[in-house]
């Protein structure tokens, strides 16, 4: 809020100094995530027997310090876009603010695709390093983030896809991985996450369609049809038609119900924080804001695998 009203001050008749305010708040950002390491280290060092229960409550403090950052930052107004300064930037003097509205959904999923690939490459890394040593970490790591996010990809995998788990799971987790990191990056100042826009999940969402219909036709055949049709002859044509549209209308809903709980999480978000007098509010958000990035994310990885599952059972 100090950076915010300084802000206004240096800026022209009254309106923010932009490029004050994007330095000042990428500095205070990297300042508080270096403190967030090194505290971690120390209550880890300090952990000297060893318990799960002290991690847990270190790996609480951590996330308390970034939900009030975010909040303290969000309360100040909202105006900061990375994105949008990003194509400033870039463009220069052929900035076109009409173009804003497809440059941003852009940015935001290269930006998220970059993000999940550095992580793997850690990860992978970490796994090369270790050899035939598959213990889990004795501390909380990038690593169990990682194993405990495919350890629930791989449960609805097995759940839902039985044998053929092993040849849908790289598409579920891309999925799932894709969507929570772009709903966990909304929740952290300036990213807007490329799940709140409709393009980025549409793309997802016809491609797990033309996935399970493709998949249907390899292990049907052409009989594959026959579920579209219904089991009597006398109703095909109705049952063919409400299929059809069914089908069709499945990335579409996919689509709708991810966009919408995150546009209408941070436009509450955005709300709150505006007119709230205390900072408890917006942090409660917040929090509520990381639920909603993580079930959204389950939800959108457990359809998707349920309608793989319809598509190549033989129990029809």
């Amino acid at each position: 809020q100090f950076i915010f009203n300084f802000s206004i001050q240096l800026g022209p008749k009254g309106k923010v100094s932009r490029y004050f305010f994007v330095f000042s708040t990428a500095l205070v950002l990297s300042f508080v995530f270096v403190l967030g390491i090194y505290l971690m280290k120390i209550l880890f060092c300090l952990n000297s027997g060893g318990g799960a229960v002290f991690r847990i409550r270190s790996l609480y403090l951590l996330m308390l310090g970034i939900i009030g950052f975010s909040t303290s930052v969000f309360a100040s107004g909202g105006i900061i876009n990375w994105y949008e300064e990003g194509y400033r930037l870039v463009a220069g003097e052929g900035f076109d603010a009409h173009l804003l509205d497809k440059v941003i959904p852009i940015c935001g999923g290269v930006f998220t695709l970059a993000v999940c690939a550095i992580v793997g490459l850690i990860y992978s890394r970490k796994v090369a390093s270790l050899g035939a040593d598959v213990t889990p970490d004795d501390k909380f790591s990038l690593r169990t983030v990682v194993e405990l996010a495919m350890d629930l990809v791989y449960g609805i995998s097995r759940d839902n896809l039985a044998e053929k788990w092993r040849t849908f799971i790289p598409l579920l987790a891309g999925i799932f991985m894709f969507i929570v990191v772009s709903n966990l990056g909304g929740l952290v100042p300036g990213f807007i996450p490329a799940t709140e826009h409709l393009n980025t999940n549409l793309a997802m969402g016809i491609t797990i369609f033309l996935v399970y219909n493709i998949a249907g036709f390899r292990e049907h055949g052409v009989h594959y049809l026959q579920q579209f049709a219904g089991p009597m002859l006398a109703i095909a044509p109705l049952m063919l038609t409400i299929e059809i549209v069914s089908h069709l209308f499945r990335p579409v809903s996919l689509s709708l119900r991810l966009m919408g709980n995150i546009f209408a999480d941070h436009l509450m978000l955005g709300i709150f924080t505006s007119t709230a007098p205390h900072i408890l509010i917006p942090s409660a958000l917040l929090f509520f804001g990381l639920l909603v990035s993580l079930v959204q994310s389950f939800v959108f990885t457990l359809l998707s695998s349920i309608y793989i599952s319809l598509a190549v059972s033989h129990d029809h």
